[in-house]
């Protein structure tokens, strides 16, 4: 049984409270543990209530992005950055304003990263379109397009953290870390069967979701990304079969694996 622990992340660094009057901070200081100490210490006495907190290591600093709720406070916002600046070991500040009032986004940082490697952001809008209008409009081409892509992209995804790892196991227990850690899903089951099949079982992949409802297995993409794994991995051509999803009503998606002389499609 699936146990999830911990709760939902909004990615976006983004907060949005209509009416209230929002702002955002980035402070540089020397990572010390006082330097959140002091900081606190500073929001609490002016009232400055804090929504958002992002903190980053970076060569001896650390680097605070804060959005705060200033609307209680009396103090100007250029004499809070003043006087934040000048907390010790602090050693920059700067801005984040609203786009407009209520609302403000973090775009003091480009690009994103993931594991040191160039990454975006897909909200369920974007996968919508990619994922079940593609199947919709192109239907049976569709499927075999996102399977071969996702084939491509599970290759490509073994080339880049294959290196942060010393084994085949190590290997499936960073995939199923990072497959929920970008908010694909919660892999239950990745691993190998003594018959050489592979079973992977995964709750709330995103792909499925935007296709309920269906009545067929919807997880091509997916599907792909296990083949092309399993072909790094293996060195073996993989026959990947969907045989339970959530799109269809199933309490999570079951891929099945096996080796094969030649590709699905």
């Amino acid at each position: 049984m699936l146990h999830i622990l911990g709760s939902a992340l909004e990615l976006l660094r983004m907060v949005y409270l209509p009416g209230r009057k929002l702002i955002g901070l980035l402070i540089t200081a020397v990572n010390r543990p006082e330097v959140l100490h002091d900081l606190t210490s500073f929001l609490v006495k002016h009232n400055m209530k804090p929504l958002y907190t992002n903190i980053a290591s970076l060569n001896g600093n650390i680097e605070i992005t804060i959005f705060l709720d200033i609307s209680k406070t009396k103090t100007p916002i250029n004499r809070v950055v003043k006087d934040i600046s000048s907390l010790k070991d602090v050693k920059d500040v700067r801005v984040i304003k609203p786009l407009f009032k209520g609302l403000v986004i973090d775009n003091a940082h480009f690009p994103i990263l993931l594991l040191g490697r160039r990454a975006w952001i897909i909200g369920e809008a974007m996968s919508k379109g990619l994922f079940r209008d593609v199947k919709v409009e192109f239907g049976e081409a569709g499927r075999v397009f996102l399977y071969h892509l996702g084939i491509e992209a599970g290759k490509s995804i073994y080339r880049s953290y294959k290196d942060y790892t010393t084994s085949d196991i190590e290997f499936l227990l960073l995939i199923k870390a990072l497959v929920k850690a970008i908010g694909w899903g919660i892999v239950e089951e990745f691993k190998p069967l003594p018959d050489g099949t592979y079973v992977v079982r995964i709750y709330d992949n995103i792909e499925c979701a935007t296709c309920k409802p269906s009545k067929e297995p919807t997880g091509d993409f997916f599907r792909g990304i296990i083949a092309g794994l399993l072909l790094q991995l293996t060195g073996k051509t993989m026959l990947v079969e969907e045989v339970k999803c959530i799109a269809k009503g199933d309490s999570y998606c079951e891929f099945i694996a096996w080796p094969m002389s030649k590709n699905l499609y």
